[in-house]
C-alpha cells in the first residue's frame, strides 16, 4: 500500500466513495460564511432507515447532525456536499488514523510472543466466582419477568362438564351422557 502511493486505507476509501455517490443527491440550502455552517438537504431517500430531511453541518467544529461524521471520523455525504459547495477538498476532514503511513507505523514495532503459564507472573489479586443463580437457563420455558397488576388477578372459574354444564366432573364421566347404542 505504501508503494502504490495511496493516502488512506482501503476500508476508508470504500466508505468514502459510497458517501460521495450519496452526496450527489444533496443540495446546500444555506451557508454561513463566518461560522462555516451549512444546511444540507437530502433530495433522494437512501436506504438508511432515515426520512429525507435537512442536516446542519459545521465544518469549523467538525460536526453533522446525522452523527456519522463524529462517530466514524470520516466525512459523511452531508459534509462532502458542504465541502464541494465551497470548493474544499473533503479528504482534509478524514482522521489521521486512516492514513496508510500511520497504519504502517503500528506494525513497525516488534511484538512479544504470548507468555506461557511458566513464564507468566503469578496473579496475586482477588479471585472472582460466578453466581449460578444469575445464569440464564438454556432449556425449558423462560420465566416471566412481567410485573403483575390487579388486572392480572382474575378469579378462575371451575371447569364445567361439556354436556350437562355441572361443576365437579368432565364430559367423559358425565352421568347424563347419552347411551352409545341410541
Amino acid at each position: 500500500m505504501l508503494g502504490s502511493s495511496r493516502m488512506y486505507i482501503d476500508n476508508c476509501m470504500n466508505g468514502t466513495e459510497e458517501e460521495v455517490i450519496k452526496s450527489n443527491s444533496h443540495t446546500v440550502m444555506q451557508f454561513d460564511h463566518q461560522r462555516f455552517c451549512f444546511l444540507v438537504q437530502e433530495i433522494v431517500h437512501h436506504n438508511d432507515d432515515r426520512p429525507t430531511t435537512h442536516y446542519n453541518v459545521d465544518l469549523r467544529n467538525l460536526t453533522c447532525e446525522c452523527g456519522r461524521f463524529q462517530t466514524f471520523h470520516v466525512p459523511c455525504s452531508h459534509v462532502i456536499t458542504a465541502c464541494s459547495s465551497i470548493r474544499q477538498d473533503y479528504s482534509m476532514h478524514i482522521a489521521d488514523v486512516f492514513k496508510v503511513v500511520n497504519v504502517f507505523k503500528v506494525y513497525e514495532e516488534s511484538f512479544l510472543g504470548i507468555l506461557t503459564e511458566t513464564t507468566r507472573p503469578q496473579y496475586e489479586g482477588d479471585t472472582l466466582c460466578h453466581n449460578e443463580s444469575m445464569r440464564r437457563k438454556k432449556k425449558g420455558r423462560l420465566n416471566s419477568c412481567r410485573i403483575r397488576t390487579e388486572m392480572d388477578n382474575v378469579k378462575k372459574e371451575k371447569r364445567r362438564c361439556g354436556i350437562c354444564r355441572e361443576i365437579g366432573h368432565m364430559h367423559r364421566k358425565c352421568s347424563n351422557m347419552p347411551d352409545p347404542s341410541t
